[in-house]
């Protein structure tokens, strides 16, 4: 899939948000992020320095991210829902941020349901 600049950004900034909910950054969530930071074509210091500035940086949105496709969204909720539980659970505060993204791209409880079943 061929996600455009500004979004492949907010696609990475969702995950951003989304490991800093339990204010723990686990080893496993970080490899997870420079591998895909990488893939979507971001320079590994970058994503590294993103990384390590996550926790106090308040400039990082916290918001759920509407992307312009329900694919690009679907995508993102797909990592999202892989990356989550990477420090050995799912935080209900994760789990908010999941139903968040969700909702603001169409995407309903009974499908995010479905998703997290099939990831687990």
């Amino acid at each position: 899939m061929s996600i455009p600049l500004p979004e492949r950004g907010e696609y990475y900034r969702g995950l951003l948000v989304l490991i800093r909910r339990d204010q723990i950054i686990d080893v496993h969530e970080r490899e997870f992020m420079i591998r895909l930071g990488q893939a979507l074509d971001f320079d590994r210091r970058f994503c590294e320095n993103a990384i390590d500035d996550l926790l106090k940086n308040p400039h990082i949105k916290a918001e759920p991210i509407k992307f312009s496709d329900s694919e690009t969204a679907k995508s993102l909720m797909h990592d999202a829902i892989a990356l989550a539980p990477a420090d050995g659970m799912l935080h209900p505060k994760e789990l908010s941020l999941l139903k968040a993204v969700a909702d603001a791209n169409g995407l309903n409880d009974e499908w995010l349901s479905a998703e997290i079943a099939s990831l687990q």
